[in-house]
């Protein structure tokens, strides 16, 4: 099994790039080969302070296998306990720090979380095998194999994406009940397959080019494939600039199975 993986990200258009909140695993993998591999992409909620940092574990640790029991409710606790030393640190390096930013530190980060773990065995299924994902929010993957959807999780649909879509917290007060919402799915893989993993905005994009019977896989597939293709800033850009894609943070991991 070999799998060809490419990370592609732009922040919110009139932001810094210092300012993207969303996070993805591995971040530079661009080949590598195996038994298995996984991958996450989260999505760190703009509306609190240091969302980055809580993405950036939640995936790492998906990736390490230390969120596997998520749906048990362990697995957690070590990472909110690492989520606040890294953020008193940060802010022990400044000089003041405004009494709003300390309100949100207090509310704690909150992201979604999407992962997928594929497993082969070649001599058994020959070129083929198995994936299993675990997802909370609106981060989405879409499977594409012989120029068809295969798979869409955990949306199926365009109207499914909202304002408000469940968040793990780096507060465990805030995540009594959003395990309940935890979602898992189970499927297969040929070689061939790409899977396109997408933070809600380019997610949301995707479904409804599928809806309205056109192939944004296509589009996705050419980024980066040679000199004459658009940068994907430039692509997120056209997007935005025609109302076609909301101005949030974009994230998109494409994978392909060889």
């Amino acid at each position: 099994m070999q799998v060809f993986a490419q990370a592609f990200w732009v922040q919110k258009a009139g932001n810094d790039s210092s300012e993207y909140e969303d996070a993805c695993w591995p971040e530079n993998l661009s080949c590598g080969q195996g038994a298995g591999f996984r991958f996450a992409a989260a999505d760190g909620a703009t509306e609190t302070s240091f969302s980055r940092i809580w993405a950036l574990q939640l995936v790492r640790s998906y990736c390490k296998g230390q969120l596997d029991r998520l749906s048990s409710g362990t697995g957690l606790g070590d990472l909110q306990q690492r989520w606040s030393i890294i953020v008193r640190k940060k802010l022990a390096c400044r000089q003041s720090v405004p009494w709003y930013t300390e309100e949100k530190i207090r509310m704690g980060a909150f992201a979604s979380i999407l992962g997928i773990t594929f497993s082969d065995d070649c001599q058994r299924m020959g070129g083929h095998g198995e994936w299993q994902a675990m997802a909370l929010g609106d981060t989405c993957f879409v499977q594409i194999g012989c120029e068809t959807v295969l798979a869409r999780f955990p949306l199926e649909n365009s109207a499914s994406f909202n304002n408000r879509p469940h968040l793990l917290s780096s507060d465990p007060t805030y995540n009594d009940k959003i395990l309940d919402h935890l979602c898992t799915m189970k499927g297969a893989w040929r070689v061939g397959d790409v899977f396109f993993l997408m933070t809600d905005a380019l997610a949301c994009w995707f479904l409804r080019e599928v809806e309205e019977g056109r192939f944004p896989w296509r589009v996705l597939r050419e980024l980066d494939s040679s000199a004459e293709t658009k940068p994907f800033s430039d692509f997120v850009g056209d997007l935005r600039s025609r109302g076609a894609i909301r101005n949030d943070d974009v994230t998109l991991l494409r994978l392909e199975l060889a």
